[in-house]
């Protein structure tokens, strides 16, 4: 029993030890955010600021216009997971539901998940003659677009996934009732899959909040640039502003944070993969 308490207590600290790591970045990113300049660069250095100030928030977000950005990031976010989640439900469902060739859905699902493994840079610059030409360069739209095909590999696995815990009997029931197959995909199987979209729509968002290269190569004006192209273009040849930098970056990871923490019952419960069948 002895030697149990100590393992658990060590298994306790290496979590708190670990845990210290990944965020001290971003503890340090905070205090930097709402440390004065002066002070930032004062030797030795202090940890704690002498003088909170929120004058760097002030300044990137509403001098640097910043909120456009902000705005733009969210825009287009939101609009690439939605055009995501109905493509990837509209692939996933006959791939799992109907009576299809089993070595048609082997090949399609491997193919879907082929794309996830592709690198970004390959289809960069065809993609960039594409939009170009089609007149959608420095367009938030051709971001959203960009977006939702590169979330529908994660999305429509993780949703398949999710419709193979999801009993067929329910829907079969529905149909012996009288109910159409697309009656039944919205009033029986859809409220089912309910968490399960929900945790796959913060997945995706914070993939493509993140997302820079396609950003930076796709967009030229404040009019389409997002979020991570701003905290870039702050670090010049002639001076980095460490304290603006630090308080785009609290605001940058602050959404997908907040949106993570309101969601996390669903998010942990549908990576488990277990709440939809204790459900069923």
């Amino acid at each position: 029993m002895r030697s149990r308490g100590i393992w658990r207590l060590l298994a306790v600290a290496a979590l708190l030890a670990l845990a210290a790591l990944y965020l001290f970045p971003y503890f340090w990113m905070v205090l930097t955010a709402i440390k004065p300049l002066p002070e930032f660069y004062r030797f030795p250095a202090t940890i704690f600021p002498e003088h909170v100030t929120f004058q760097p928030f002030v300044s990137v977000m509403v001098a640097r216009g910043y909120l456009t950005l902000l705005r733009n990031s969210l825009v287009i976010c939101l609009a690439a997971v939605a055009v995501g989640l109905v493509v990837s439900l509209l692939i996933a469902y006959p791939v799992t539901r109907l009576p299809v060739s089993p070595r048609f859905r082997r090949a399609l699902l491997n193919w879907i998940l082929s794309l996830r493994f592709l690198p970004p840079i390959v289809v960069v610059i065809p993609f960039f003659d594409i939009v170009r030409h089609a007149g959608l360069y420095d367009n938030p739209l051709s971001l959203m677009l960009l977006y939702a095909v590169f979330s529908l590999p994660f999305a429509t696995w993780m949703l398949r996934g999710f419709l193979l815990e999801v009993p067929l009997e329910l829907e079969e029931a529905a149909l012996v009732d009288g109910a159409t197959r697309l009656r039944a995909f919205f009033t029986i199987l859809l409220p089912q899959l309910a968490p399960a979209l929900l945790a796959t729509a913060v997945i995706t968002f914070a993939l493509s909040w993140s997302e820079f290269m396609f950003a930076f190569i796709l967009s030229a004006t404040p009019r389409s640039q997002t979020f991570p192209i701003g905290v870039a273009s702050l670090v010049t040849q002639f001076e980095i502003i460490w304290n603006e930098m630090a308080a785009v970056g609290t605001v940058a990871s602050a959404v997908p944070v907040l949106l993570l923490l309101l969601a996390r019952r669903y998010v942990l419960t549908a990576l488990t993969f277990g709440a939809i069948r204790e459900k069923a």
